[in-house]
């Protein structure tokens, strides 16, 4: 169980840095965005997240669940900002109309690692 434990919690820092890496390469610019990088991440830390609190409750760990309800909340923020700017995207929208999505999915990802390592 703790070998399945350490690889999701692998799978969600990889996550993690599929939403913030693009992020911090890409938030001045007005084009390009790899919004398709940001959905998966997104995607890949929802359910390494889930996974993670499940497993945790079966090895008898003491859980604040609190954070756990308030970091799935943004992260439920950020999967829907990515998956809005992935569709404006396949749509063939121009970039500037996915930038803003992009900067929420992102920033939001920025606070949901703060909150993990301060709260």
């Amino acid at each position: 169980m703790e070998f399945l434990y350490s690889f999701l919690v692998v799978g969600h820092v990889i996550g993690l840095a599929a939403i913030i890496g693009p992020f911090l390469l890409q938030m001045r610019r007005n084009d390009g965005f790899a919004i398709t990088a940001v959905l998966g991440g997104a995607i890949t830390q929802l359910v390494t997240g889930i996974l993670l609190t499940g497993l945790a409750e079966g090895l008898d760990r003491d859980l604040d669940y609190a954070k756990i309800i308030t970091k799935l909340v943004i992260a439920i923020v950020v999967f829907v900002a990515a998956l809005l700017g992935w569709r404006k995207a396949r749509s063939g929208s121009n970039d500037r109309s996915i930038k803003p999505f992009f900067h929420a999915a992102g920033g939001l990802a920025l606070v949901n690692v703060v909150l993990a390592v301060f709260w």
